[in-house]
């Protein structure tokens, strides 16, 4: 009877994954466009694409060029930049002269001056006002655009790090902090008795880099950390495994406010929220913390006096509170502001009175709250404001302020906020140019202006900029292809229909139309809504599809295969699973005998059966921010296979190999 039976055999590859590390520990290489109004893995999140201080900012362009402008920002460290600028020898500015690839940027203040820091390839390179963002001890009183060494070592980096373990670099005033791609986390700081390890903040410890302890017995280094920010006088940072830590001059904890501590203290998580996000800002020495869950949902807490913390009152709060929408808007009700997907707090300056939160919502929509001193909300006084709905927008009821050509309407869109110390500084769908709102002065707006003036409302009579992260046309994805593949662009449209896009082989809505964008090779793409659509055609989004380098991530979809009878013969399978009582027989040589696979499962009476999920089942998976790479479950739905990879469920392709 046997002898009709057939038998069952699966020969399996496994690649095992997990929450903390990826096949790239924390870190990311290029453009990361996890960020703004599209982020969503916690632990590789971009926090910083644009970093703005009191009167400067810079930003990460596409192309991966570096532009600062405003004050303190030229080469010598004095001067202004009144158009942003490339940082490096290509500028026109001959002493932005370094070595290597640029990597990272951070920046500080304190009131009108700024200190800034480049990594690169080959170390660390600063510049701007002595004592602002590093001691002057460590650039021996040189403002210019110099590298930098720190306890000996060239690259300026604590040791046993490259500039290519760094995963985020992260400045405020007299703080620079690290996090690097394996999650340690280093302080090199001589401002609020924050080097998170217990040491003392004198003329020694202020000029070397100290790794961040823990305040449990034994004092371990805190580990596995994914982002890290702070102000002045405390740091705050979030784990790959959820857990949050604080550390610094008068902290909190919940029940437990206003305490000065030497290590990493955790922090409690609120009931039920997945972090997504951290953030602080400060009012003096007065601390406020951020939380942004995974859910949408926003927690604050600390200091509030300049209704920071967004729930309508200005008293401190020792527990986690959520700010409140204050403002009706079409079908919502007043109650807790939620569905947030950004948050921008000023985190990188020292001035009181500054504590100031912008978010954006998942509808493409701004809110702000806390100080509007220099009217970096965009209010119209100078005061302190419980959430605004769209905050510097064109209102036709104000009569008192001149109407701008230029300006932030109740319907536009905005896909990215960075917020300063006196401004704050906007991306919106179909606009080349930035938005800024504030106090405009020694070029701080980067619109080639000298002047001294307020802003009450969002102008968008600034330079074009190409931000990393941001899509001002139709939102799109890059696409990785194998080296025997081609690219289809309609896989790449994440908002509309593909008919409603059309694409160029050039930033212009007016150079030929493609017309076979379903086999297009590697190369830069791009996507503008067509004139059916009816949307805008000012601005367009970039793809670029690529190939994918072996190694890259967690699973290889490059992956193909040979027949095991032709092309793999000399692929033995090492491990395997039987009921057919054949191994370990010397005659059956099995599983060798199963070609080209990690694992060999027989049987002859039994299937092997995997998770079964609808399409709507594995979306909330992934909405909860609970997917991760390599994860597996059959779609019910659409009848195939999925792996999660890259931020989404893919359907098992097993071509055969070229």
């Amino acid at each position: 009877m046997n002898n009709y039976i057939k038998t069952f055999t699966l020969i399996l590859l496994f690649t095992l994954s997990s929450t903390a590390y990826k096949a790239q520990g924390f870190c990311t290489s290029g453009c990361n466009d996890n960020t703004y109004i599209d982020s969503t893995d916690p632990n590789t999140i971009e926090y910083d694409n644009l970093i703005s201080v009191f009167h400067a900012t810079i930003a990460k362009e596409k192309d991966g060029n570096f532009k600062i402008w405003g004050q303190n920002t030229s080469s010598t460290g004095s001067g202004d930049l009144l158009s942003p600028t490339v940082i490096g020898p290509g500028s026109g500015y001959a002493n932005f002269n370094y070595v290597g690839t640029p990597l990272r940027v951070a920046a500080g203040s304190s009131s009108t001056s700024h200190q800034f820091a480049l990594l690169t390839t080959d170390g660390l390179y600063v510049w701007g006002v002595n004592d602002i963002l590093i001691n002057s001890a460590i650039t021996n009183f040189n403002a210019a655009f110099a590298k930098i060494s720190i306890n000996g070592k060239t690259d300026g980096l604590p040791a046993g790090v490259a500039p290519a373990d760094v995963k985020m670099m992260f400045g405020s005033y007299r703080t620079l902090a690290i996090v690097t791609c394996s999650g340690e986390a280093w302080v090199l700081s001589f401002n609020g008795a924050k080097n998170g390890d217990g040491t003392a903040q004198n003329n020694a410890n202020n000029v070397i880099w100290h790794r961040v302890k823990t305040d449990v017995a034994g004092n371990p280094n805190l580990e596995n950390v994914v982002a890290m920010r702070g102000t002045p006088n405390a740091l705050f940072a979030l784990t790959s495994t959820g857990k949050l830590y604080t550390w610094g001059t008068l902290t909190y904890n919940n029940s437990d406010g206003a305490t000065s501590r030497a290590y990493a203290t955790e922090v409690s998580v609120p009931n039920g929220a997945v972090p997504k996000m951290i953030g602080m800002t400060q009012n003096v020495t007065g601390q406020s913390y951020y939380l942004l869950a995974t859910n949408g949902k926003l927690y604050s807490m600390g200091d509030n006096s300049n209704k920071q913390l967004g729930d309508g009152t200005t008293l401190s709060k020792t527990v986690w509170v959520q700010p409140k929408n204050m403002e009706v808007q079409g079908s919502e009700s007043v109650g807790i502001l939620e569905n947030i997907v950004w948050i921008s707090p000023n985190e990188h300056s020292n001035y009181a009175g500054t504590a100031v939160i912008n978010v954006l919502t998942h509808d493409n929509k701004q809110w702000g709250w806390g100080s509007n001193k220099g009217y970096t909300l965009g209010a119209p006084f100078d005061a302190n404001y419980d959430p605004i709905y769209m905050p510097g927008r064109y209102n036709p009821d104000d009569l008192a302020i001149p109407d701008l050509l230029s300006d932030l309407e109740i319907t536009d869109q905005v896909i990215a906020v960075e917020t300063g110390g006196h401004a704050t500084v906007n991306i919106k769908k179909c606009s080349k140019s930035f938005g800024y709102v504030g106090h405009l002065t020694n070029g701080s707006m980067g619109n080639g202006q000298d002047i001294d003036e307020i802003y009450v409302r969002y102008s968008y009579l600034t330079d074009e900029l190409n931000i990393c992260g941001t899509d001002l046309g139709p939102k799109i994805q890059n696409l990785k292809i194998c080296t025997y593949q081609k690219g289809n662009l309609n896989t790449s449209i994440q908002e509309a229909l593909p008919g409603e896009v059309e694409w160029h082989a050039t930033n212009d809505p007016n150079s030929p139309i493609l017309t076979d964008i379903s086999t297009v090779a590697s190369g830069t793409y791009y996507a503008f809504f067509s004139i059916a659509s009816g949307k805008c055609r000012e601005a367009g989004s970039t793809v670029t599809v690529s190939y994918y380098v072996p190694g890259s991530q967690a699973i290889d979809p490059c992956v193909c295969f040979n027949d095991a009878a032709t092309g793999g013969t000399d692929n033995d399978t090492k491990l395997g699973i039987t009921l057919l009582k054949r191994a370990g027989k010397t005659d059956s040589n099995w599983p060798m005998t199963r070609k080209s696979g990690h694992i060999a499962l027989e049987s002859n009476t039994k299937g092997f059966v995997v998770t079964r999920l609808t399409t709507a089942q594995l979306d909330v998976i992934k909405n909860a921010g609970n997917a991760v790479e390599g994860m597996m479950s059959y779609d019910t739905t659409v009848n195939c296979m999925k792996i999660y990879s890259e931020g989404d469920w893919k359907c098992f392709n097993t071509p055969s190999c070229p």
